[in-house]
């Protein structure tokens, strides 16, 4: 005769706001490519300008500012993924030019993380004058 046995085990839910875990992550969000220099490989086409930070927590809000502490852009993340895109344009719709920019990242109830990216555009040509 056979005889079966029964195996048992047991699992825990998962936690989805893990804040000591999402807090320690915040010291790892960065900006990239960094620098920036005229292009980056997650773009498709030459029309559009990618630059992605990382290890974002799933709810927070990006800020950019010039070295100036004028705010040039403010981008809002709610979603499952870790990171977000920036288009290198202001607020406005204008592109931005070279330099160095300030990032601020706001995350409800874990913190915050400053950073900083450097970007270097191409020059503009211009065919007709």
């Amino acid at each position: 005769a056979r005889e079966t046995t029964s195996s048992s085990f047991s699992t825990e839910a998962v936690n989805p706001m893990d804040v000591a875990l999402a807090k320690g992550e915040m010291a790892r969000i960065k900006a990239v490519p960094n620098p920036y220099l005229t292009h980056s490989t997650y773009e498709q086409n030459q029309f559009n300008r990618e630059l992605k930070f990382t290890h974002l927590p799933v709810q927070c809000t990006v800020r950019i500012f010039n070295l100036a502490g004028d705010l040039i852009r403010t981008l809002q993340k709610n979603d499952g993924t870790s990171q977000l895109v920036w288009d290198l344009e202001t607020d406005r719709g204008l592109p931005i030019g070279s330099g160095v920019y300030v990032f601020h990242v706001d995350a409800p109830r874990i913190g915050t993380h400053v950073g900083k990216v450097a970007v270097f555009m191409e020059k503009e040509r211009l065919n007709n004058f």
